[in-house]
Formats: C-alpha cells, structure tokens, sequence
C-alpha cells in the first residue's frame, strides 16, 4: 500500500482543565508519548500495544505516521465484540481498532492525565479509530439521563475520525481534521 500523506500527523500535547477549555500549565518532568491500540472495541484498556513508537519532543509536539503502523495492526486485529452490547458493526466480520494515546513520566507509567484528541477547527473531541474493511457502527442507549447514539458509516477500509458529542448526542464520522492536538485533562 503506498503511503498516505494524510496518514502523517503533525499534533502537540496540549493540557487542559477537565472540560478541555481551559488550558493550564503543563507538568514540569519530562513526559513520553505511548500511542496503544485498543483492538475488537472502541472501549477498553489496550490490547495491542504500541505498534510504532511516537517521539515526543521538548516543546510536547510530535509526529503520528499512521502508514509505519498500519501492516502490524492489520496483524493484531481480532474479531469485532463491542463491550457495549447495545452497539453493533455491519459486517459483522469487520474488524476495528481505536488509537488510545497516554502522556506519561518518561521514567513512570501512571499516565498524567486523560488524553482526548480535539479538533483545533471545531474544538470537538475526536476518536481516532482504524476499519479494515467498509463498515457502519450503529447503536443507541439513554443511560444516567444520556441519550447516546453511534451511526458511522465509512465506504473504505483505513482510518476515520469520529466526533463525540458532549452529554447526550450522537457520535458521527468527522471529516479529515485539519489539525489536531492531544489533549491531557485531570484524570
């Protein structure tokens, strides 16, 4: 497969308040970037690992090639078993993985924070997530007063992005960002 420029992310870490509009200090130690997949779900702890080591540079930005990753993670993927029984993938044989990135102490292993990717255009929190194939996630659930609903559609295999809403809404394919940062809020 020949390398997709658009697979390259130029983003920066970026720390927020808990809503992700306030931005506050970033800490003083020295932090590494972990970028895991989470294989067979959207939701979850990772279950992949890093599949290509992102560097991350003094001044917190980085470069994400998506194209270094994308052969091993054809290689991890498991078949789809959404932990949230209420969501469904059609096919049902597609397979999927989210990219769940984690700020760290370079020396530690308890992340900093809760990272969230935000639109820089929409401010809108995005989940980077990989199909192998064309596919539609659907489902809908009210839960605690929410009233969610999934319906995301992509017509080829590759990555998409995928906006969540804030409190009730519904999640839907995002258009390519044009930039992107990696948001860290309080855990």
């Amino acid at each position: 497969m020949p390398k997709r420029a658009d697979w390259v992310l130029q983003s920066k870490v970026q720390f927020f308040e808990a809503v992700a509009k306030t931005p506050r200090a970033s800490p003083r130690e020295a932090l590494r970037l972990w970028v895991p997949y989470v294989v067979g779900d959207l939701y979850g702890a990772p279950n992949a690992g890093e599949l290509a080591p992102v560097a991350l540079k003094p001044d917190l930005s980085f470069a994400l090639d998506l194209n270094k990753s994308h052969e091993k993670l054809a290689l991890a993927l498991i078949p789809t078993e959404f932990s949230q029984k209420w969501m469904t993938i059609e096919p049902a044989s597609a397979r999927i993985a989210r990219l769940s990135p984690f700020v760290l102490p370079v020396d530690g292993i308890v992340p900093v924070g809760t990272c969230e990717w935000l639109d820089m255009g929409t401010h809108d929190k995005l989940m980077l997530v990989y199909l192998d194939r064309p596919a539609r996630i659907r489902g809908e659930i009210v839960y605690e007063g929410r009233s969610l609903r999934f319906d995301i559609e992509s017509a080829e295999a590759g990555y998409i992005w995928i906006r969540q809403p804030v409190g009730s809404g519904e999640y839907r394919l995002a258009p390519w960002p044009g930039r992107v940062i990696l948001a860290v809020m309080p855990t």
